[in-house]
């Protein structure tokens, strides 16, 4: 079990109500598994992502010392977003990190575990 959070552009969902039909509809796409109409990062999903990998280290990398439980960080979703699973054992260091890059890349997260949308001011 891990510690998951979700991420999305700018223009991604604002609520929570949003965010749980836009899951509902990726969950939806899943049974399919087509991932090849699903674009690359765009520029704020890619600097936010860069950040994170720049500061931890990946599966590949590091196993015991990265605080990721699935790698790669970019699992591409509907609306350009991405899930992140971190460790339990890391998750409220890694939460407070997330946070911070998320609000200086202009991205949104919707934290699964508090039931919260936080978008950038």
């Amino acid at each position: 079990m891990s510690f998951d959070l979700y991420v999305f552009p700018p223009s991604g969902p604002r609520t929570v109500d949003e965010v749980r039909r836009l899951l509902a509809e990726e969950e939806r796409r899943l049974v399919g598994k087509d991932d090849s109409s699903l674009p690359p990062p765009g520029p704020q999903m890619a600097k936010f992502l860069g950040e994170l990998e720049r500061r931890w280290p990946g599966l590949e990398e590091d196993p015991n010392g990265s605080p990721w439980s699935s790698w790669p960080l970019w699992q591409p979703m509907l609306n350009g977003g991405t899930s992140l699973s971190i460790r339990w054992s890391r998750a409220e260091e890694v939460r407070q990190a997330v946070l911070n890059i998320a609000k200086s890349a202009n991205v949104i997260i919707y934290d699964q575990q508090s039931r919260e949308v936080i978008s950038p001011a």
